[in-house]
């Protein structure tokens, strides 16, 4: 390489270091301005502004009925009239002063917060500066400019992937192990969890590198992150030629992408990778049933998403099953919602079925039902159920309905054999106080989310079943509520220890990592010297244990301890730790020395 070439490469790296340098200051700057902008007193105006306005005009209606009542009897109406227009003023009083104290109210909270109101109860003149339209172009401005900075931090991601493999191959890393770890940086950095980390990171690589266009309508503000993703998405079973011209004719005017709405992009991105080629598409749909999947996640008021990915033909017939169902017991009376006779068929279908692993049918199909239906009492073959799905029956469970069990299942219904509740294991966490009655502190259902006490203590005592409840005393620190010890029934290494960091830790330690704890692994390494303790273990997931490996990464303990390493509470001594033990916490540092602070979650009774 020429000096003249070296020059040019060198400008080109000063360049971007320079570029980097600007949008940190850029960053900061903008941080401070955003961080300025909100003003809760001129909100405080617009409510009380409203609030009056509303008051004026209850007001107003309620002088109109008054006028009516008083015309009434000048005109010698009938006792009817008179009657209903009596209701109405007197309908029109109450709306009028539940409005007049709304209005009070608004001004009361605008002068708290240090506004000024006039005699109208707000201020007029601060009200009429405000301009709606300025808002909006505000708005719509805001929108695109955060669209291109989401583009910018693409780019970003792009060049740090490439940097960091860069880097870790010139540290010796095989070949086969570089880039681990790298997208937990990139998650790290942006407050996600790994998983979403490398979703990100996958998008801003195809975005970059492949799809020009797109990229340029992204940069430009017209489209954002999602429906990139949808563009990117929609296209990754095509070759990068084809990608390229679906890129070309989707996003080639970015004005006119920018126009499209998500069902739109994403239905014309599909037209034109699906005639570009079409049988790659057939390839991927197999290769898609591979991946076929349930999950689990935290809905609100003690309620879950259950969500599973299967194939478009069995999830069709899953739930027009369901739907057929709903419509017959409704159609016989049925007092539930058509989506809780769906919710509650779901339920009965996989709690009380027998495991589908014998029979005919597919892998994808029902299999438990023999050919030729179940065996009768005399032995012999007997038929399949001509039960419909939507029959009504008096000895179907559903919604808690009871139902009789028999060798063949739920009473004359070979298709629908149910089986014993299965041993699973609830690991629930919860004061003394909150399980006896006597505090309503909520419990924590370990790998799930805080729980109302209530239903903890019905988990625990039992309400409509008898399950088997194994109480196991947890010893917490009486300041900083830091587990340090619980009952063993066993040995505390390793098993013990286990769950001792598993209900310490709940979810895997990794900054805004949310996954479930798979693996335990040593906080300093047991090869750099660290030790088999209670101080120096976590939970963690497998991708998150996996990235701690990559060179560059480490973790330390910070403050306090558990004490005496592998203390197992079994003779009835005082636990371990002391005054100056604290919430477990953990420090990660990453290969470009950045450092985050993992807390263990608090438990009940702090």
């Amino acid at each position: 390489m020429d000096e003249a070439s070296a020059a040019k490469f060198a400008n080109a790296g000063a360049a971007a270091m320079s570029k980097c340098q600007g949008l940190l200051e850029f960053s900061n700057d903008l941080l401070e301005r955003c961080g300025t902008f909100f003003d809760p007193v001129m909100l405080a105006q617009l409510d009380a502004a409203l609030a009056h306005e509303f008051a004026q005009r209850a007001g107003a209606r309620l002088v109109d009925a008054t006028e009516a009542v008083e015309a009434a009897l000048r005109e010698g109406r009938n006792t009817s009239t008179l009657a209903h227009l009596l209701q109405c003023a007197a309908a029109s009083k109450s709306v009028a002063t539940k409005s007049l104290s709304q209005a009070a109210l608004a001004t009361e909270v605008l002068r708290a917060l240090g506004g000024e109101a006039s005699a109208a109860g707000f201020d007029p003149e601060a009200v009429g500066q405000l301009s709606g339209s300025v808002l909006h172009e505000v708005l719509g401005s805001l929108e695109q400019a955060k669209n291109a900075l989401t583009a910018v931090q693409a780019h970003v991601q792009a060049l740090f992937v490439a940097q960091q493999r860069l880097s870790q191959a010139r540290l010796g890393t095989p070949k086969e192990k570089v880039g681990r770890g790298i997208v937990h940086q990139i998650a790290l950095a942006r407050h996600e969890s790994p998983f979403r980390g490398r979703q990100l990171c996958e998008l801003s690589e195809v975005l970059v590198r492949e799809m020009p266009c797109c990229m340029r309508a992204f940069s430009h503000g017209q489209i954002s992150e999602y429906k990139a993703g949808i563009v990117a998405r929609e296209t990754a079973f095509l070759s990068l030629e084809h990608r390229q011209l679906v890129d070309r004719s989707i996003c080639g005017d970015p004005d006119g992408v920018g126009l499209l709405g998500n069902r739109e992009l994403a239905a014309a991105a599909r037209r034109a990778a699906y005639a570009l080629d079409p049988e790659a598409f057939v390839k991927r749909q197999e290769k898609a049933v591979g991946e076929r999947f349930v999950s689990l996640r935290p809905a609100a008021d003690g309620m879950t998403f259950l969500t599973a990915l299967v194939p478009l033909k069995q999830g069709v017939r899953i739930l027009a099953t369901l739907t057929k169902i709903a419509d017959g017991l409704k159609a016989a009376g049925d007092e539930r919602g058509k989506g809780q006779v769906m919710a509650d068929a779901l339920m009965h279908r996989l709690i009380h079925h027998a495991q589908c692993n014998e029979g005919s049918g597919t892998l994808s199909d029902h299999r438990g039902v023999p050919e030729g239906g179940f065996p009768s009492m005399d032995g012999r073959q007997g038929p399949e159920s001509n039960l419909q799905e939507g029959q009504p029956r008096e000895d179907r469970q559903l919604g808690g309905r009871p139902y009789s069990v028999s060798q063949r299942g739920l009473t004359g219904d070979p298709q629908c054999t149910t089986v014993d509740q299965a041993s699973i294991s609830l690991e629930l966490v919860m004061t003394d106080r909150s399980l006896f009655g006597s505090d309503n502190e909520p419990a924590i259902l370990v790998g799930y989310d805080p729980i109302p006490a209530p239903i903890a203590r019905d988990m625990v005592l039992g309400r409509g079943f008898s399950p088997r409840v194994w109480l196991k005393r947890l010893f917490t620190h009486p300041r900083t509520n830091q587990l340090l010890a619980m009952d063993s029934h066993g040995r505390l290494f390793p098993e013990g220890m286990k769950e001792f960091l598993r209900l310490q830790d709940q979810r895997c330690r990794t900054p805004y990592c949310d996954a479930p704890i798979r693996e335990y692994d040593h906080i300093k390494a047991y090869a750099a010297g660290g030790t088999t303790s209670l101080d120096n273990g976590q939970g963690l997931c497998s991708d998150c244990n996996r990235a701690k490996e990559s060179p560059g990464w480490f973790s330390e303990r910070i403050g306090g301890s558990h004490g005496s390493e592998g203390f197992d509470r079994t003779q009835g001594s005082d636990p371990p730790g002391g005054d100056k033990a604290g919430p477990s916490r953990t420090c990660v540092n990453t290969p470009t020395g950045h450092r985050y602070i993992s807390t263990a979650p608090p438990l009940p009774g702090y």
